[in-house]
């Protein structure tokens, strides 16, 4: 008997998705990866300009140049929502502001208690914008 060059049918070597190999099961876990790559790289481009605000930050200030930085931000960026929030930088506001069970709280209770204190909105996390929306601003920043 001969054996073929190639196997038609590549033996499968992640055991992690059911036996039945179904098309589902394929696609929610192409779904997964690929929506983790993006959490990655939405995490590194939030460092990325956290990193750069603070080193334009602190050269504006030797400068004496603070408002110039405060006008060229893009609305985009300089927007501002708690629904769009994430839990835990909810959390870090309550605590921050001396609101007590956080913890137990929704994300619609503890948005309710930080109006109440008069806490002002915080601006939109990167993670949480979408890709249209990281499109516009890198286009409006690079346009400049």
């Amino acid at each position: 008997m001969v054996k073929p060059v190639f196997d038609p049918v590549p033996e499968r070597t992640n055991h992690s998705h059911s036996e039945s190999g179904s098309i589902a099961d394929l696609f929610l876990a192409a779904s997964r990866e690929l929506a983790s790559s993006d959490a990655r790289i939405y995490r590194s481009l939030d460092k990325h300009f956290k990193r750069t605000r603070e080193l334009l930050s602190s050269e504006a200030e030797k400068l004496g140049t603070t408002h110039i930085l405060k006008e060229s931000k893009p609305d985009l960026i300089g927007a501002s929502s708690y629904e769009r929030q994430t839990r835990n930088s909810l959390q870090d506001l309550c605590k921050l502001h001396g609101i007590p069970g956080y913890s137990r709280m929704t994300k619609k209770t503890m948005i309710e208690c930080l109006i109440s204190k008069g806490v002002d909105k915080p601006l939109i996390p990167f993670e949480a914008l979408s890709k249209a929306e990281l499109i516009e601003a890198l286009r409006d920043i690079l346009s400049r």
